[in-house]
């Protein structure tokens, strides 16, 4: 990650985990939430390299898909993923510079992170701490919105990681901790539910 975006991200994630922005406080949209379901984060897969939910190719693309929903408006959020194997030394991160949120571009949005239209502090930032393909690899995320609000919504697909296995094995994606925050975070306080960890079993066939 380069120097001045790491620095960008740095912000980014203080804001979130010192509580600066907070949820928006309104009695009427209390009563609204008490209907959905406390915020999780899930991951599925997809792509020429998704044999079934649990199963992945070597070789092939595949998309490591993140959604996330969301019971309250909110300000901000940070999390991290780790990618690891007990056997697989090595992944690819398939590039598609230009589109996507880091440089690379094997890192895409949807449904509002993909630009600014949701966190408009400079959209969804990416901290590649170790992205390199030689696992473990770890990377960050995190969303602060100033004149909007990260907006109640159901489970939905937000950002999705390009990968190719080169190699069978077993690949496990879970959760990380990363600076400056350390910890996961929904606005000032909450944390996420996290579904993981997630395990494949990579196959030649």
């Amino acid at each position: 990650m380069r120097p001045l975006k790491l620095i960008l991200f740095t912000l980014v994630v203080a804001t979130v985990a010192a509580g600066l922005l907070m949820a928006q406080d309104d009695a009427a949209k209390a009563a609204d939430e008490q209907t959905l379901a406390p915020p999780a984060v899930t991951l599925q897969i997809s792509g020429p390299g998704a044999v079934d939910p649990s199963t992945i190719k070597v070789g092939e693309p595949v998309n490591l898909d993140l959604y996330f929903s969301n019971d309250k408006d909110r300000r901000g959020f940070s999390m991290g993923f780790r990618i690891i194997s007990p056997d697989i030394k090595r992944i690819e991160h398939i590039p598609d510079s230009g589109n996507g949120l880091n440089d690379a571009g094997d890192v895409k949005g949807y449904n509002g992170f993909e630009n600014k239209s949701i966190f408009d502090l400079g959209g969804v930032w990416v901290n590649e701490k170790s992205w390199d393909g030689i696992l473990p690899d770890t990377a960050g995320l995190a969303g602060v919105t100033v004149r909007t609000f990260y907006e109640p919504h159901d489970m939905q697909k937000v950002v999705s990681m390009a990968i190719r296995v080169l190699e069978p094995g077993t690949l496990v994606v879970d959760s990380s901790f990363f600076p400056p925050g350390g910890y996961w975070q929904y606005g000032n306080t909450e944390k996420a539910a996290w579904g993981g960890p997630y395990e494949f079993k990579v196959v030649e066939e």
